[in-house]
C-alpha cells in the first residue's frame, strides 16, 4: 500500500515553499512520483538523465529563489545528482533531494540496484537524513518531521541542499482500496540561524577598496553602491552583477602599488580573476573585513579577514559619510580606462577567433537578459571584456566544472520570461547533450557554442601548452559538431566560421522561436592562442606606458 504519510510528501514540500520538482523516472520511486503527479500546486518537470536533471534542478532554483525537489529510484542513480549537489552547497542554492531506495536489510546482501545510498552526499549537502521505511503510526510521525526539519535546514544561513533518503518494500504502487488524499500539516517555526547579527565599527582608513563576489542584483545594495562609486572603488564584474564600479580588472591588475588598500571590504561567494587574487594575497591591505550574513568562514585572499556576520548593507551605510583618498579612485580609474581602450583597439584590428567572436556577441547581447558562462575560456572572456549594464550573468563557479553548464542555463530558461542566452566551449556542450533528453521546448534559449575542436584553455596555460602530449592528452582534439544535437533535438542550427557570417546571422538568432537555438563558432585553436596571448601582451604594454608617464 502507499501510506498517506508518503503520499502527503509532495504537500509537506509545497507547505514549505518548493514550487517545482525534477523527477527521473523509476519504479522504487513510484510511490513519491505518483505524490507529486497527482499534486497539482507542484509544476514538474521530467528528465530521465539523473546528472542532467540535478543541474537543471539547479537552473530552476537559482531563478526562483525557491528550493526545489530532485527526486529518483534507488541505486547509482542518486550519485549522478552529486556535481550538481555539490555546485548548489557551495553557490548556496537550495534543493531538495530524495532518493528512494531498498529496505535497510537488503543494503550489502548483493540484491540489485542497492548501494549505500544514506549519506552518499553528506560531504555536500547541510543535512541527511534516513526516513523509516513506514510500518506504524510511530515511524509516520517520525518520517514527517524529519523531512520537514530536513527542508527548513536548506532554507536556513547557510542556505543550501539536504538530502532524505527513503526505504520502500514492496508494494509500493497504490491499490484500489488506499485513500489518497492531501492534507495540510503544522509546522512549527524554526528559530534556527534568528542570531543577531555581529555590531562592527569600520577602522579608519582612506585607502578602501571594496570587492564582491559571485552574487545576484540586489538593487537596494547597488543603491547604496551608487552613493560611494565616486569616492571608493568597487571592483564591478560580470558574476557579481553590479552596475557601477571598476571594469576589466583582470585585464588592468598587475603589481602596481598604488593600488593596494589599506582597508580592504569584501563580500559574496567565489572572485573569478587569479590575477586579483594573486594581486591581494602578494600586497596585503593592513586590514580585512569580509561580511557574510551566514557566517560561513573563508580565506580567498590568505589575509587573515574579520569575519562580520552582518550585511554588506550596513557596512555600505556607514561608508557614505567616510572621508577617503580620492586619489586612490583616481588610480584605479586610470587603469581601467587604459584596460578598455587597449581591449576595444586590439579586437577592432584583430582577425576572426575566438577572442573576437565572444566581444562582439557580449556587446550585442540585449539588455534584460540573462548570460550563462560556461567554465573554461567563456567565462575568463567575458570577465575581461564586462558586460553592459541590465544583463545578468550567471556561472557555475561553486566547483567550476563543465559537466552541466547547458543544463543548469536551460533549467533557468524553463522558468524565466527573458531570453536566456549561454557561451560554451566545444567539449562542455558535447559532455552536457542529455540537456536536452526531455520532451520540454525551451524557446527562450540561445546557445553560443565556440568549438575550437578540444579544451582551448590548455594551449593558454604555461605548463601543457609546451608539452608534447597537448593534443591528445589535454585538449582532448576531435572533430564532433553541435550539428547533429541540433537535429535530433528539433533545434534551429547557425554554424560560424567568419566574422561576416556572425553579422549576417546575429539578427536572425535572436528572432522568436519554437525551441532553442545553437550557434556554432568554428576557429583554429592555434589562431586562438595567438590572438589571446597577443591581446594580454597589449593590456600590459599599455598599462606599462601609462605607468611611464604618471
Amino acid at each position: 500500500m502507499l501510506h498517506p504519510t508518503v503520499f502527503n510528501t509532495s504537500q509537506v514540500c509545497y507547505q514549505l515553499g518548493a514550487r517545482h520538482a525534477v523527477m527521473s523516472p523509476g519504479s522504487r520511486n513510484a510511490a513519491l512520483t505518483i505524490s507529486f503527479a497527482r499534486n497539482q500546486l507542484i509544476k514538474k518537470w521530467i528528465i530521465p538523465d539523473e546528472r542532467s536533471a540535478a543541474f537543471i534542478a539547479l537552473g530552476i532554483a537559482q531563478e526562483t529563489k525557491a528550493p526545489v525537489v530532485l527526486c529518483c529510484t534507488s541505486g547509482t542513480a542518486l550519485l549522478n545528482y552529486a556535481p550538481a549537489i555539490a555546485e548548489a552547497y557551495y553557490r548556496q542554492i537550495p534543493l531538495i533531494v530524495l532518493s528512494a531506495d531498498r529496505p535497510p536489510e537488503l543494503i550489502d546482501q548483493r540484491d540489485g540496484q542497492t548501494i549505500r545510498q544514506f549519506e552518499a552526499l553528506k560531504n555536500h549537502v547541510k543535512e541527511s537524513v534516513q526516513l523509516p521505511a513506514i510500518s506504524s503510526d510511530i515511524e509516520a510521525k517520525k518520517y514527517q518531521e524529519d523531512l520537514i526539519n530536513a527542508i527548513i535546514a536548506s532554507k536556513e544561513l547557510p542556505i543550501g541542499p539536504v538530502h532524505a533518503n527513503i526505504p520502500f518494500r514492496e508494494p509500493f504502487y497504490p491499490g484500489s482500496e488506499d485513500k489518497l488524499e492531501f492534507h495540510e500539516i503544522q509546522i512549527s517555526k524554526s528559530n534556527n540561524g534568528a542570531e543577531n547579527p555581529n555590531s562592527f565599527d569600520l577602522p579608519s582608513a582612506k585607502k578602501i577598496l571594496m570587492l564582491f563576489g559571485q552574487d545576484e542584483p540586489d538593487q537596494e545594495t547597488q543603491n547604496l553602491i551608487n552613493q560611494i562609486s565616486d569616492k571608493i572603488p568597487v571592483i564591478k564584474s560580470p558574476l557579481n552583477n553590479l552596475e557601477v564600479g571598476i571594469d576589466h580588472v583582470d585585464g588592468l591588475i598587475g603589481n602596481q602599488e598604488n593600488l593596494v588598500p589599506d582597508l580592504l571590504i569584501t563580500s559574496g561567494l567565489s572572485i573569478l580573476s587569479k590575477k586579483l587574487k594573486n594581486f591581494i594575497r602578494k600586497h596585503k591591505p593592513q586590514t580585512h573585513l569580509h561580511f557574510d550574513e551566514a557566517g560561513v568562514p573563508v580565506d580567498t585572499f590568505q589575509t587573515n579577514p574579520k569575519l562580520i556576520k552582518a550585511s554588506i548593507k550596513d557596512c555600505l551605510n556607514q561608508l557614505i559619510d567616510n572621508e577617503v583618498d580620492t586619489e586612490f579612485l583616481g588610480n584605479w580609474k586610470n587603469y581601467e580606462e587604459c584596460s578598455k581602450k587597449a581591449i576595444t583597439k586590439f579586437i577592432n584590428s584583430s582577425d576572426f577567433s575566438e577572442t573576437k567572436a565572444t566581444f562582439r556577441i557580449i556587446n550585442s547581447i540585449p539588455s534584460n537578459s540573462f548570460l550563462h558562462l560556461s567554465n573554461s575560456m567563456p567565462v575568463r572572456y567575458v570577465d575581461l571584456f564586462g558586460v553592459k549594464n541590465g544583463v545578468i550573468c550567471r556561472s557555475n563557479r561553486g566547483t567550476s566544472g563543465i559537466d552541466g553548464c547547458t543544463s543548469t542555463a536551460l533549467g533557468n530558461a524553463l522558468v524565466s520570461d527573458k531570453l536566456n542566452f549561454l557561451i560554451t566551449g566545444d567539449l562542455a556542450f558535447l559532455y552536457d547533450r542529455n540537456a536536452f533528453f526531455h520532451n520540454y521546448k525551451v524557446p527562450n534559449l540561445r546557445v553560443i557554442v565556440m568549438n575550437n575542436q578540444g579544451g582551448g584553455i590548455f594551449r593558454l596555460i604555461d605548463g601543457p601548452s609546451k608539452l608534447p602530449e597537448l593534443e591528445d592528452y589535454f585538449e582532448t582534439r576531435h572533430n564532433r559538431t553541435a550539428e547533429y544535437i541540433c537535429a535530433e533535438n528539433q533545434l534551429e542550427y547557425y554554424p560560424i566560421k567568419s566574422d561576416d557570417q556572425l553579422n549576417e546571422s546575429w539578427d536572425d538568432f535572436l528572432k522568436s522561436s519554437d525551441n532553442a537555438k545553437v550557434m556554432e563558432i568554428f576557429t583554429d585553436p592555434k589562431t586562438n592562442q595567438e590572438t589571446y596571448k597577443n591581446l594580454r601582451t597589449y593590456i600590459d604594454e599599455q598599462i606599462n606606458k601609462l605607468e611611464e608617464s604618471s
